[in-house]
């Protein structure tokens, strides 16, 4: 739920013109919580040597997350353009 809020605010903080770097903002919220759910998998991963596997699924997360909040923001950005024209 946390994600789904961080998405629409970062779309909400484009739609009233807010600077472009807010998509750090929702982007940093989406890769907390991928990492947090990672750090709970960590010691299985870790007893059989994988640990690696771990590393590459957080720099996917923290591509996936500037993905979407850079999405959410075109969104808020386009849907301003709308509105006003």
């Amino acid at each position: 739920m946390i994600a789904y809020l961080s998405i629409l605010l970062t779309a909400c903080l484009a739609f009233v013109g807010m600077p472009i770097y807010c998509i750090l903002l929702g982007a940093v919220v989406l890769f907390a919580l991928s990492f947090i759910e990672q750090r709970k998998l960590s010691p299985r991963f870790g007893a059989i040597g994988a640990s690696y596997v771990l590393t590459m699924a957080a720099w996917q997360s923290a591509g996936e997350a500037l993905i979407a909040s850079g999405t959410a923001y075109t969104l808020g950005i386009t849907a301003r353009a709308v509105m006003i024209n």
